[in-house]
Formats: C-alpha cells, structure tokens, sequence
C-alpha cells in the first residue's frame, strides 16, 4: 500500500473508532447516569475537548518527528485501553449515582474523574492523527491541499461509517462492551500493521479478549435473574427472596414494574393508577384503558384484578420490555400491546377510552415530548365524555419544578387537575379529568376491593389543585432542564453551597 493510501486508511478508520466510540459510550453511561440530553452534551464535550487538544498536540509532536511509527504505537495502546474501558466502568460507575443521591458527592465525582483519565489518553491519540498524517504524507505528496481534503474527506466518511455501523448493525447485534472492542480491533489491528507481532499481539489480541468476555461487562446486581441490552436502555430483572420481581433499568432507582405470582400490586404509584376509574363520572363496570408506558404489565394486571372485565391496552416503546413482561412478569396474552411511541399511538388510534394512565416517567427525566399542551390535548381527545388521564411525573423529595409544570401545562386542557404525591419521596400523580375527582373517588371508595380501600380514602384527603403556571409546549418544554436545576440544587446543598 503506497504511503498515501495509508494514511488515508488510517484517517478512515481512526474516523470510524471515533464515532462509534462515542455511540458506544453512551450507553455505557446510561446504566448508571441515563442517557438524557444532558447526559450526551457531556459526553460528545468531552469527546470533542479531547480530539481538540489531542490536534493540537499531535501537529507539535508531527512537527518534531517526522515519523508515523510513534503515532502507530499511541494508536495501539489506545486500542488496548477503549477495549478495556467497559470492564473498568462496571468497577467504578456503579453507585455513582446512588452517591449523589446520598450525599457522598466527592466519592461520585473521584469515580466518574478517574474513568474520564482513563479514557482521555485515547481520545487525545485519536485527535492527533489528522495533523499527525497531515504533516507525515506532506514529503511525498505534491499537492498538499489535495492531500489535506483527502485525509478529511476519509476520516468524515469514516465518521458517518462508524455512526451508522455502530447505531444500526454492531449495537443492536452485539451491545455496548463488544461493539467497543470490535471497532478497537479494527484500529488496533490498522496501527500495528507495519509495526511487527511485539505491537499486534497486545492491540489486536486484548480487544478480542474484550470481545469474547463482553458480557462480563455488563452491571449485574444481586438477586439478577435476567438482563437485557435493548435499543434504548440497560435492562435487569432482579428477584427478591420473597419471589418478588422486579423490573428496573439502567441503574435502577425506580422499579418500572413489580410482579408477585397470583397477587396484583397495589402499593403506591401502581395503586394510585387503580384509583382512576373509580374518578370518572361513569360508573366503571367494565373500562376501557389505556395504558402509555406499559412496562413489564403490572399496572394492567392490577386493572384486570380489580375491575373485571376490563379491556387493557398498552403501548410500551421498548420490545425487550414486553419480551420479559411476558417471560418473567406475567403479562396477560390477551392484553393488546403495541411496540412504539405513545404520542405516535395516540395519533393513530381512533378508540376511546374512560381511563388513559401515562406512565412513561423514567428516573430521573420524563420524556420532554409526553408533557406538552399538544400531547395533553390528544390524550383528552381519546378519552370519553368524562374520562380520566393519570400522569406519573417525578419529583425529588419537596423539589416541584417539573410536577407544577407539567400540571399547569395540563390545566389548559382539562377542566380539573388534582396531584396526589406518592410517599415514595420521587413520585407525584396527576389526575385529570372532569370536576369532581376527589368527591367520586371518595364516594366509591367503598365499591373497590379491600386492599385498595385506605388508599382510595387517603389519596381522596390528600388530592389538591395544581398551582396556575405557563404550560409547556412542542416549541419550549425544558423539563431536563428544570430536573437537572432540581439536581445541581441537591449537588450544592450536599456539598454545603448555598
């Protein structure tokens, strides 16, 4: 291969690691951090601060060697190290979160910087290359623009390459700690070429280590009885000794769906969703429901226990999620389940129902697109004359910001809105609907079955008006930044800022 087309392969391929790197990473975190907008602007800030700094200091060191061999043999190392990166996060990541929420702030902070050292190295190394081939192909070229818009267009190509193999065909087929090392393979296999067996061995043959161990990479918790990594999340079944499953994702601070063979779940959040039919003006003899967020289908067999007859319908964005609601939740086969988007749902379906529940809150975000005015005024538009729509928003504690939005935001739409907070310390629930929820929930309190009786009572006390505010809209519904304000105000309160 002539020098030229060398370098051009390199810039391809350390374009393609870049990209799928930074795609791989991010689910990386997510299991511990989510993978919210916020999230990925720091992830590609760091990933963007690393490569600019890495150029510059890879034109310097261009500038004073003049040779490709000791770029080669950065890029082998980096190959080692992004291969080992998954490994290393599974020691250090998990908690990190729990440590905030406990106040232990530093010990977060020492976990996630020691990670961002590890991985800093590589991304400097891969930043040098475009100067670094720049500089190197300039003796044997005799055009040096044409040489620069090659390596560029070869290391974007590569980039675009890197995003779609990653997002589209590694992930999905092999997850998060195999595409990482597959595509440090690729790079390690490249920079070693002209460097002889003493370089290949380690960057080639850690990465294939990394990748016939990828699994070991995942975060396993006690009590784990099957995991799973889907498109969108990190998911784990975990049993209790009681027998008690539950369904979490990423990190796992909220349980997304509770099953205990032959008892349906009334505690908290999913009794507080049982209450809704009872706060129609209709007497609920056999609803309809619509459930928008159906998780693994505690909720709907909740509904099927204490309203019989009940015609459930979920929608559930992640397949794996009703993959395992069927496999280790026991999710009814007649419950009607579609795998897709609620808003996109709600635009294609023409039912009606008397209770639609959106339960699409996932710790600690809620989907910025499923609290706005136009998405409030479709679920009212699905509902019958007197229906009810319960909305699971999430709180921390006494910190409102999101649950006062999202209920101003619903009181454009409906004639009332009651929230009730959940005494879980992260959950409040909306109710909407026609005026006279708290009286019809109290007067039918006696109606439901026993186990669900004290809290229909109770919630009945405790419903109270949302505050008056400026809704959320398609066009403006910062809800991930009022979450992370909610955040940063706990971050500094633990660390003694006021």
């Amino acid at each position: 291969m002539r020098p030229t087309s060398s370098l051009t392969w390199l810039s391809f391929v350390t374009g393609t690691t870049v990209m799928a790197s930074e795609m791989a990473a991010s689910r990386l975190v997510a299991p511990y951090f989510g993978g919210s907008t916020p999230v990925w602007a720091a992830l590609i800030s760091l990933v963007l601060g690393g490569l600019a700094l890495g150029a510059h200091l890879g034109g310097r060191a261009a500038d004073r060697t003049g040779r490709l061999e000791p770029l080669l043999g950065a890029l082998c190392l980096s190959a080692l190290t992004l291969a080992l990166l998954p490994f290393l996060a599974r020691v250090l990541l998990p908690g990190a979160m729990g440590a905030v929420l406990e106040g232990r702030v530093a010990e977060s902070l020492g976990r996630v910087a020691l990670l961002v050292l590890v991985a800093l190295p590589p991304l400097l190394v891969l930043g040098a290359v475009g100067p670094y081939a720049l500089r190197v192909g300039l003796a044997g070229v005799t055009s040096a623009g044409e040489h620069a818009g090659r390596l560029s267009s070869a290391s974007t190509v590569g980039s675009i390459a890197g995003t779609l193999l990653a997002a589209f065909v590694v992930l999905p087929l092999l997850g998060t700690a195999r595409t990482m090392a597959l595509f440090a393979m690729v790079l390690g296999l490249t920079a070693s070429w002209r460097l002889g067996w003493r370089w290949r061995l380690p960057a080639v043959g850690v990465p294939v280590a990394a990748l016939a161990l990828g699994a070991h990479a995942l975060p396993y918790r006690p009590g784990t009885v099957a995991v799973a990594e889907s498109p969108y999340t990190f998911i784990q079944v975990l049993e209790s000794r009681t027998g008690t499953r539950h369904l979490v994702f990423d990190e796992g601070y909220a349980v997304q769906s509770i099953h205990r063979h032959g008892m349906p779940v009334h505690e908290e959040v999913f009794g507080h969703y049982l209450l809704a039919p009872v706060m129609a003006q209709k007497e609920p003899r056999a609803p309809r429901v619509l459930i928008l967020g159906l998780g693994a289908g505690t909720s709907a067999q909740g509904l099927r226990a204490t309203y019989p007859g009940v015609e459930v319908v979920g929608v559930e964005l992640d397949a794996e999620v009703v993959r395992l609601g069927r496999s280790h939740f026991g999710l009814p086969s007649d419950v009607e389940v579609h795998v897709g988007d609620a808003r996109a749902f709600l635009s294609s379906d023409t039912r009606q129902y008397d209770v639609i529940l959106v339960d699409a809150f996932r710790f600690p975000y809620v989907p910025f697109h499923l609290t706005t005015r136009e998405f409030a005024t479709a679920v009212a538009a699905r509902l019958e004359p007197g229906g009810v729509a319960c909305f699971n928003v999430g709180r921390y504690e006494q910190e409102r910001a999101v649950v006062d939005a999202v209920g101003a935001t619903l009181a454009t739409v409906f004639p009332e809105v009651q929230a009730a907070d959940a005494r879980n310390h992260s959950n409040t629930l909306l109710f909407a609907g026609a005026p006279g929820l708290s009286k019809r929930l109290e007067t039918r309190a006696a109606s439901l079955p026993a186990s669900l009786r004290s809290l229909a009572k109770r919630v009945a006390g405790e419903l109270k008006p949302v505050p008056p505010g400026e809704p959320l809209t398609d066009d403006k519904a910062p809800v991930e930044f009022l979450t992370d304000a909610i955040i940063l105000r706990t971050l500094t309160s633990d660390l003694g800022i006021r």
